[in-house]
């Protein structure tokens, strides 16, 4: 049969020989090599060490019936089930990977995967992927309704249960206008890039021969140039008058460091360092903690919160949360509590619809405007470097460029003093 051979391998010394079976898969061109035993040359074959040719040949085809059940990668050795590699078995193994590395991420991506991947194309063949295929299952994403958010498993509901005279709830509706057309094909690509780093790590694996169908697949241009909100001072002003006091404080931190719901919900009283003026954040987004610089009023806000507590406590507190029994620690907020808060913030306030996360645009913003230079923001803000600070943040306020261009560029003295006299207008 095709890939399958038995040799007889023969030493230089006077030694006996072995027998070798060697397996070769068609459809991968994998090979796979066992030594079955030793010849009986000098020996009486005894069936499991020492065998003879018709012994071997025996021994070989029990082990070509093993080998045709798997492809031994030449890469690195690993043995896969032979069968078709579909794209579920693509993401589990990219998955794995991922989380052996230390991935950032991992959980999002997930989410991601049970939701729009594995159910459109997780029982699809690796190898009998299409481009087609990919870029029909990216238009129908990219023009998908925005899922809804539902309670987790374990969370109780304080929503009304619904009863059989309440009408049904509407069916979620398709795009309309561009920011949300634009929001869907952002997640699209965010999707498919997923999807493309799970493939991607197959073929580098040398579970697949071959990637053209989806690295030949391009993402939405322009998904990324949504409209930043920033309130103005008087809208932070009304906005934090109407706020609750646990909430006042809450927006407080935000607008005072730029921080992120979750690094202030994470935040505690030791974190401020009132010698240096600083409030450390030991768990960002990128994963490196950073030391956020507070100037001298929100130096004395992070004061006023923390003196006389206990250090290891939680920085930002609700009031009266004994009712809530669905707190991960004691006291503290929740994950999507913010939400409700800065709707009926922004309502009362007669502020225009904003998310508690623009209260970070609008620090960002506050810095740009002040002139303070792009790295020092985005160390503020805590990104990598100033690109993504400056593809967000750049285009806010040309004005304070063009003031810190005037005030801090080098002047050389090289220019000669005009010749012309500017000419008089008769009667002016």
């Amino acid at each position: 049969m095709e890939g399958r051979i038995i040799g007889y391998y023969r030493p230089q010394s006077k030694s006996a020989g072995s027998w070798v079976a060697k397996f070769r898969d068609v459809e991968t061109g994998a090979r796979k090599q066992a030594t079955l035993g030793f010849a009986d040359d000098f020996t009486e074959a005894d069936g499991d060490k020492i065998l003879t040719w018709a012994q071997a040949s025996e021994k070989a085809r029990e082990w070509f019936d093993q080998a045709s059940q798997e492809v031994v990668l030449l890469a690195g050795g690993e043995v896969l089930p032979k069968g078709p590699f579909k794209v579920a078995d693509a993401m589990a193994a990219y998955f794995e990977d991922a989380e052996r590395r230390g991935v950032k991420g991992l959980d999002r991506d997930r989410q991601r995967s049970a939701l729009w991947i594995l159910p459109e194309l997780g029982a699809l063949e690796v190898a009998k992927l299409t481009r087609r295929q990919i870029e029909t299952w990216q238009k129908k994403l990219a023009e998908a309704p925005k899922r809804k958010r539902t309670a987790k498993a374990g969370v109780k509901s304080h929503k009304k249960k619904a009863s059989k005279d309440d009408p049904p709830p509407p069916k979620p509706a398709p795009p309309i206008s561009d920011d949300e057309k634009r929001a869907r094909k952002d997640t699209s690509n965010r999707v498919l890039s997923t999807l493309k780093a799970a493939l991607n790590h197959a073929l580098d694996r040398g579970r697949i021969r071959h990637g053209e169908a989806w690295q030949a697949v391009r993402p939405y241009k322009g998904t990324t140039s949504s409209r930043i909100r920033v309130l103005s001072a008087e809208e932070q002003v009304r906005l934090v008058n109407v706020c609750p006091p646990d909430f006042r404080r809450l927006v407080h931190g935000a607008l005072f460091t730029g921080a992120r719901y979750s690094e202030l919900c994470r935040l505690r009283v030791e974190d401020f360092n009132a010698l240096n003026g600083s409030v450390r954040i030991h768990i960002s987004k990128s994963g490196k903690p950073r030391d956020i610089v507070l100037n001298d009023e929100s130096w004395a806000f992070f004061t006023s919160i923390t003196a006389g507590r206990p250090s290891d406590e939680l920085m930002f507190l609700r009031d009266e949360v004994e009712r809530r029994k669905r707190m991960e620690v004691a006291g503290g907020w929740g994950v999507s509590d913010q939400t409700r808060f800065m709707a009926l913030a922004c309502e009362a306030a007669k502020v225009p619809k904003a998310t508690f996360h623009e209260l970070r645009h609008t620090y960002a913003s506050g810095l740009v405007n002040a002139g303070v230079p792009m790295a020092i923001i985005a160390a503020q803000l805590g990104h990598r470097d100033t690109r993504m600070t400056e593809k967000h943040y750049g285009h806010l306020s040309p004005s304070a460029v063009v003031e810190a261009i005037r005030k801090l560029a080098p002047k050389l003295g090289l220019g000669e003093a005009p010749r012309v006299a500017p000419l008089k207008i008769a009667g002016a």
